[in-house]
């Protein structure tokens, strides 16, 4: 059976136990487009969906939020790949969340960036997002404070309902342009913060070794970040990405 078949059961038996669930209910649901959705169960998707659409899918059927916990709910080819792409949290048992919800309302560029602030440790609090985003900046803060996805303390401090969250990867690829923005090129010279591209022709072996890498530092990045000894007032940002130059027509072991 391949990751496609498997997927395609799960989301059949699904609407078996549900028969007044639509397709379109579902895709609502989800976030995944009723289009690839009727592909899916029509077996006309060629190659592999996106880890990212695996797991808006098992999210919304199991109704489970805890990421380490949702890439183990199933075995066989998608039980792989979700292993294989979201080791981190398996290896870490890290305890970030998935919620359909909290992705369709952070698709928002500008509620995405007052969100991630809010999950910081410290939060944020009003002046700061009236500082960096002016009158828009505080509509959005209280949207999200109406939708009761962050919340504000007697001090005036903003936190997120959910602070160890995970974005689905393609509203997260849509935000990059922006959070660019935000890196400073001048700082350089002082130390206060870094910028490396490299790029070169590898093989497959050498790929994965590099992954290992980044993945290792992942981790140690991600342990200074949660160790309340380096808890400080600084929103601090990091980007960790690699890819091939070359567009891939499905989704492969390089991705």
């Amino acid at each position: 059976m391949t990751l496609t078949e498997q997927l395609k059961d799960i989301v059949e038996s699904y609407f078996a136990k549900h028969p007044n669930v639509s397709i379109n209910g579902l895709a609502m649901r989800s976030g995944v487009g009723a289009s690839t959705l009727r592909r899916l169960l029509a077996g006309s998707i060629k190659g592999d969906p996106a880890p990212h659409t695996v797991l808006n899918i098992l999210s919304t059927i199991t109704k489970e939020k805890k990421l380490s916990a949702l890439v183990k709910l199933v075995d066989g080819p998608i039980g792989e790949m979700l292993q294989e792409t979201f080791s981190h949290f398996i290896e870490s048992e890290t305890p970030h969340s998935y919620d359909n919800d909290l992705n369709e309302i952070l698709r928002d560029q500008m509620s995405y960036f007052i969100y991630k602030l809010a999950a910081n440790r410290k939060g944020t609090d009003k002046l700061f997002v009236t500082e960096m985003f002016g009158k828009a900046g505080l509509e959005r803060l209280a949207n999200l404070l109406d939708l009761g996805v962050v919340t504000e303390n007697a001090e005036g401090d903003i936190h997120a309902s959910e602070k160890d969250f995970s974005l689905d990867v393609e509203i997260a690829a849509g935000h990059l342009p922006e959070l660019v923005k935000f890196y400073k090129p001048n700082n350089i010279a002082n130390g206060q913060n870094l910028f490396y591209t490299m790029s070169e022709s590898l093989s497959e072996e050498g790929i994965q070794k590099v992954k290992t890498i980044q993945k290792e530092a992942i981790k140690k990045i991600y342990d200074v970040m949660r160790s309340p000894f380096y808890e400080g007032e600084i929103p601090f940002f990091t980007l960790d990405m690699s890819d091939t130059l070359s567009f891939e027509p499905t989704i492969g072991e390089l991705q």
